[in-house]
């Protein structure tokens, strides 16, 4: 059996032991470009209008100029191809590189863009609620700056992969990080979300963490479903060990709920209530 995997390159598809992307490509030389995450199950892309729309938001942004045939039938179509071509049938994560085109040193050349598309099963169909309660603490030898591109997944990442270095040191599962104004905002690769008297407290957009799908995907769910939900907060650091519940949020893992902040302990009644909302909403589970 031919077990070869593919990635999707402009519209071909390409051997993932072959070079794709040559040293000049931008996000390479300068960090030119955004990625975006999709969870796929059946070679479905879920949530993809989220998706979609970010995507269009993010190529704004950055003055990227997307194809004209760049919509939502155009990814969804492309993405089941991927999946059916590396025949992967369960729950996958799929993710969508887009890049500047090539030519000019920081200033470019033109504004078109290139979009690489790889794809992986993943261990675990539907969004698992984690069993174990994450154990996290925080990041703050680097503090997030606000500013206009806080909300985008860029190809520069360094400030996480640092956070990650540090989450391997302290021996945890994730870290928060802190912005400039020393106020939590979001963990290495998920949103966060408090409970808090009741209430299901998020971090706003303009504390510059990443405006995450999944994010608002638990942030229309809950809401359908009677909670109150403020997505306008500012955390201080003293309110996660006044909090009744932590919990992260990602496009590809759903919601996993966190047990333990240094001495603090949480429990996880909300965010286990919201994961089989959404594992329901989503899969009809």
């Amino acid at each position: 059996m031919d077990r070869r995997q593919y990635v999707w390159h402009n519209g071909d598809f390409m051997r993932t032991d072959q070079p794709v992307v040559t040293a000049e490509n931008r996000a390479f030389l300068y960090g030119d470009g955004f990625f975006e995450t999709i969870h796929a199950y059946g070679t479905e892309a879920k949530h993809l209008n989220y998706h979609v729309a970010r995507i269009a938001k993010s190529t704004q942004l950055l003055r990227m100029q997307l194809p004209p045939f760049f919509n939502l039938d155009f990814v969804s179509k492309e993405i089941a191809r991927l999946l059916n071509k590396n025949r992967i049938f369960g729950s996958a994560r799929v993710r969508l590189s887009f890049y500047r085109n090539q030519g000019g040193l920081y200033a470019p050349r033109d504004n078109s863009l290139g979009l690489m598309m790889v794809a992986s099963p993943l261990p675990e169909d539907f969004y698992p609620l984690n069993v174990k309660g994450l154990v996290v603490d925080l990041y703050t030898d680097i503090r997030k700056p606000i500013n206009s591109l806080s909300s985008l997944k860029s190809c520069n990442a360094m400030l996480y992969v640092m956070a990650g270095l540090n989450k391997q040191q302290l021996g945890v599962d994730d870290c928060l990080l802190i912005n400039d104004q020393n106020r939590i905002t979001e963990a290495i690769s998920s949103n966060l979300f408090l409970v808090l008297g009741g209430e299901i407290i998020t971090p706003s957009l303009s504390e510059g963490c990443v405006a995450g799908t999944m994010r608002q995907v638990v942030i229309d769910l809950a809401k359908k479903n009677g909670y109150n939900v403020n997505v306008d907060a500012t955390i201080e650091p003293q309110q996660l060990l006044d909090a009744e519940e932590l919990f992260l949020t990602n496009a590809v893992s759903g919601i996993k709920w966190i047990v333990g902040l240094r001495q603090k302990r949480y429990f996880g009644l909300i965010s286990r209530k919201l994961s089989e909302l959404l594992n329901a909403e989503t899969f009809g589970l």
